[in-house]
């Protein structure tokens, strides 16, 4: 005889429930923030790890995207996106360059080995140039930026670009030191520039030109350690709770043994880990909330599986779910457990993890907390 059901809706696995609406209001507040500049949308890495094709057909407002790589570009295309698509990276070989010119993507070049390999081609093709301003990772020197201008031949330059290194504090001095290289180097040029990561959006209206690029900041992380909190979660990551056990004051648990209760608890096991991208250096003590209210990581995460202690008087049963960072608990906060920023965690989620687009729970349930059913 079959085991019976009681909650068919019921999911073994993690979910990211993705809040687009709160994307789109973190899109607009970049645009709010820089009302002169055009909008660049940074949609790499699968949407920071939120879902390429859930979020980009549903963002408006921007007046183009921009990925690392030319597969992302051509993802995007796939997708049936056909507004300006901007390859951050550039191209990486002919193969690449030759890409770029069919499906109408726009490298910004960063090395005379790109310059000179699209040069040695007939492929037309607009481009953007990418200088270094002070940062030291890609980028042309001003010798070479002012080659690649003046030189003949045709070279489409629509714009050239730089990249902050501490835009996630506006008063470092390094962000006005590369400021003003940018100034000195492009005033005199008639494309359009772009300097503004999320950080300098939000913190240094000098570098807004005429693009902006907002990342991290779309999907509600702060580039800095200082949350903005105008910003709203992109994701809300959950887990399923697949068993509540109790253990004696002594007893240990999971690998280890690197925690023991100082008095009879209950522990729920949750279904997720370090395979699902939930980071197995969280030490105890992190935060997760179940039912809303916050419980802390007892032992070691496992690859599939976390504990957690619960509190005395919450009820808990199996098949619930558990909010590792979204809506009632910060990314940020989470990330800080292990001294990172909450890029690391969200762009880390493993394919393990159902990407789903959020719906919003009905009246009782939100007074209950997080949704917890997994029905589409």
């Amino acid at each position: 005889m079959a085991p019976t059901v009681s909650n068919p809706s019921m999911n073994n696995k993690p979910i990211a429930h993705i809040h687009v609406d709160n994307i789109q209001a973190n899109l607009d507040l970049a645009c709010d923030k820089s009302p002169g500049s055009k909008t660049m949308a940074v949609i790499k890495a699968n949407a920071y790890g939120h879902g390429l094709e859930l979020v980009a057909p549903r963002l408006k407002g921007m007046d183009a995207f921009a990925v690392a790589r030319v597969a992302e570009g051509l993802a995007l295309r796939t997708l049936g996106i056909d507004m300006p698509i901007y390859i951050l990276q550039g191209f990486l070989g002919e193969s690449e360059l030759v890409q770029c010119a069919d499906s109408q993507l726009i490298p910004m070049i960063h090395s005379t080995d790109q310059w000179q390999l699209l040069s040695a081609t007939d492929t037309k093709l607009k481009v953007w140039l990418k200088f270094d301003s002070g940062m030291h990772r890609l980028g042309l020197t001003e010798a070479e930026l002012d080659m690649i201008i003046k030189s003949p031949g045709g070279l489409s330059v629509l714009g050239v670009a730089s990249h902050f290194a501490n835009a996630d504090d506006p008063s470092h001095q390094e962000n006005h030191d590369q400021l003003d290289v940018f100034r000195t180097t492009t005033d005199q040029l008639s494309c359009e520039k772009s300097m503004a990561n999320s950080g300098a959006i939000l913190g240094l209206s000098a570098s807004h030109y005429d693009w902006v690029r907002p990342g991290i900041m779309l999907y509600g992380g702060s580039s800095s350690s200082c949350p903005d909190p105008r910003l709203k979660p992109g994701m809300t990551l959950t887990a399923p709770v697949l068993a509540v056990r109790s253990v004696a004051a002594g007893e240990s648990i999971g690998y280890g043994s690197t925690w023991r209760a100082n008095s009879a608890a209950r522990i729920a096991v949750l279904g997720i880990g370090y395979a699902d991208g939930y980071p197995r250096e969280l030490p105890p003590e992190t935060p997760v909330v179940i039912g809303g209210e916050r419980c802390s990581i007892v032992g070691r995460v496992s690859m599939d599986m976390v504990m957690v202690e619960l509190p005395a008087k919450l009820e808990v049963r199996t098949g619930d779910r558990a909010e590792m960072w979204g809506n009632q608990l910060s990314i940020d906060e989470v990330a800080a457990h292990i001294g990172t920023l909450g890029y690391t965690l969200m762009s880390s989620l493993t394919a393990r993890v159902e990407r789903r687009l959020f719906s919003p729970p009905s009246e009782a349930k939100i007074e209950a907390g997080f949704d917890n059913s997994e029905k589409h």
